[in-house]
């Protein structure tokens, strides 16, 4: 009997376990989800994503668009739903070198130095001294210590208020190697490239973020971390094509330079010599000629200037003369000597000039 006893106690304390856990759990989520509040995460809706902000300034969304129909798969265990649950939205994702996501299809999304959302869309969101969301567009929260107290205003017109789903639940902080909020400001001198989404991604994947896989308290951005967009590859493919073509046409030349007979290669290199040859010629002789130009044009300028001195020379002389023959009295003593022809002899001439006639 005591031992029936005992057993039936034992199954009745277990059944008030079982009951108070159970309740337990349900008044939790009915505190974070149905408390027309926010709580655990601040949710909003932007371009048709429903985004979940954490306190600690990450945040999780989810694509009404592509993702799983949520009305049939909510209740199955093992779902994933929203991205840091496990579901592939990758394809309508942009990465940074940080590995931090900028931009969900064409809504950017921006970080404050720690690698905390600032922005997403159209919506500001600021923080307050102990690093926790103090501000979601017109939402203003309030904390006790750090413990969420209350809340007053709404997001915007759009997000007025708090609306409970199911899929709420999903909503998760990401893991360790996709974090990317630090305590020390990284991102301080950091501008993204952002392109514009026309097409889903191809081959983009999650990579694990630099603040995961930091060396100590330094924190280095990675180009393999970044997206890259779809024009890319081709255009590397392109150039690689292009390169490839270029190698082939210099090495089919190269072959054809040594198929060719050895006598042709040493013509060849005789008519590079000649060339060459033909090339300095011309700089050797102009050289030449200068030279003998500037030596002739000296010799010209020296006999010139001596001629011109010589003719100075000749020319003071003859003044010189003149003056000194002005200067010079005739002599007193010279005469003039007359030769006397008698005039029988100029009668004789003539008489026999005659005569001989």
């Amino acid at each position: 009997m005591k031992n029936t006893l005992l057993i039936l106690a034992g199954i009745l304390f277990s059944s008030f376990t079982a009951n108070a856990t159970i309740t337990n759990t349900i008044s939790e989520s009915e505190n974070i989800l149905t408390m027309r509040g926010y709580g655990k995460s601040f949710i909003f809706v932007e371009n048709n994503i429903e985004f979940s902000v954490f306190p600690d300034g990450q945040f999780d969304f989810y694509m009404p668009n592509y993702g799983p129909n949520v009305n049939v798969a909510v209740n199955a265990p093992g779902v994933s739903i929203s991205f840091n649950s496990g579901y592939n939205y990758n394809p309508y994702v942009q990465y940074d070198e940080f590995g931090a996501i900028i931009q969900i299809e064409n809504t950017p999304i921006y970080y404050d130095y720690y690698g905390r959302v600032s922005q997403v869309g159209n919506i500001f969101i600021n923080y307050n001294s102990f690093g926790y969301v103090s501000r979601v567009g017109g939402l203003n929260i309030f904390y006790n210590g750090r413990v969420f107290s209350h809340y007053t205003g709404f997001i915007n017109v759009y997000n007025r208020h708090y609306v409970y789903r199911p899929w709420h639940a999903y909503y998760r902080i990401p893991a360790s190697t996709h974090c990317v909020v630090y305590n020390r400001p990284y991102r301080q001198y950091y501008k993204p490239v952002r392109h514009v989404y026309y097409r889903p991604y191809t081959n983009n994947y999650r990579r694990t973020t630099a603040v995961a896989s930091r060396r100590g308290n330094t924190i280095t951005r990675n180009r393999a971390l970044a997206t890259r967009t779809v024009d890319t590859p081709r255009r590397t493919a392109v150039t690689r094509n292009n390169r490839s073509q270029v190698r082939s046409n210099n090495t089919t030349r190269s072959q054809r330079i040594k198929a060719v007979s050895p006598r042709a290669n040493t013509q060849i290199k005789r008519s590079n010599n000649t060339r060459s040859n033909t090339i300095t010629a011309p700089s050797r002789t102009r050289t030449n000629t200068i030279k003998n130009q500037n030596r002739s044009r000296t010799k010209v300028t020296n006999t010139t200037s001596r001629r011109v001195t010589k003719s100075a020379r000749n020319v003071s002389k003859n003044i010189q003369r003149k003056n000194s023959r002005v200067s010079q009295k005739p002599n007193s003593n010279y005469s003039r000597k007359y030769s006397t022809v008698n005039k029988n002899n100029r009668q004789t001439s003539s008489n026999t000039r005659g005569r001989g006639r």
